[in-house]
């Protein structure tokens, strides 16, 4: 799954990973983002350049850094475009159209590729019971006011 960590939305949560050479050449060609029993998401990795040639549909596309960072983001590319490139990313992802705008991707936003965080999990993040304040403890000084 596919996690925006910044507006703590999924992005995608059947994400294809394209790792071997015939994966990255099809891409999307001949393919559906079917979410139901497909997969919401092709995700490339060591890519900073995409194509949408030979594509039936348009796509919504998210270039990331090396740390997972949005770096580039494109609604609503249309199909048939030959060349789509960002300086700086690492890591194409495609989505169906709309993607962005629905889970909140904004450039800057990091993006978790391997997310297994649990609907519980996700409600403590949205709630912030995890960064609240009154949950932190603090240690208590050494006599002597000295770190050791």
């Amino acid at each position: 799954m596919i996690f925006n960590l910044d507006s703590l939305r999924y992005v995608a949560r059947r994400p294809y990973m394209a790792l071997n050479w015939r994966d990255r050449l099809r891409g999307m060609i001949g393919r559906r983002f079917d979410p139901a029993d497909g997969i919401d998401a092709m995700v490339f990795p060591r890519c900073n350049a995409i194509h949408t040639m030979w594509m039936s549909m348009p796509i919504d596309v998210i270039f990331l850094d090396a740390d997972s960072k949005a770096v580039g983001l494109y609604p609503a590319v249309k199909p048939w475009r030959l060349s789509l490139v960002c300086r700086g990313a690492a890591t194409v992802v495609e989505l169906p159209v709309g993607a962005i705008a629905e889970s909140g991707t904004e450039a800057g936003h990091h993006l978790n590729l391997n997310s297994t965080l649990s609907p519980e999990m996700i409600e403590k993040l949205r709630s912030s019971a995890i960064l609240n304040a009154g949950n932190a403890t603090i240690a208590p000084r050494k006599a002597g006011g000295g770190d050791d």
